[in-house]
């Protein structure tokens, strides 16, 4: 069973439920909640201190949401050195969720 980092704070009673439901892993929803209240961007190191996670956790979930297309990032193939800026595509985050509700649903 994968062990889960969760977020500092308390989510709302229908998050909570809903991520037990699907085995959502709770950091990536707070990393995608955190990038949606701030459309100019953020970087690694600041989610990872307004979390309270450690920055290999914060990272390696960036990376697996800017692979599948949910997060989004000013850096090209090198980042070596950069100060990456990663941002929210909400439009891919609601369309994700829309496909899993028509599975789950069979619409």
């Amino acid at each position: 069973m994968p062990r889960y980092a969760s977020p500092a704070g308390p989510l709302p009673h229908t998050a909570t439920r809903a991520m037990m439901i699907f085995g959502v892993n709770p950091m990536r929803g707070a990393i995608v909640r955190l990038l949606s209240r701030h459309s100019e961007g953020m970087t690694s190191g600041a989610i990872h201190r307004e979390l309270n996670a450690t920055y290999q956790t914060v990272f390696r979930h960036l990376q697996e949401l800017e692979a599948a297309g949910a997060v989004s990032s000013d850096a090209g193939e090198k980042r070596q050195g950069q100060r990456v800026i990663y941002v929210v595509d909400s439009d891919a985050v609601r369309a994700a969720l829309a496909g899993y509700e028509d599975y789950l649903l069979e619409n």
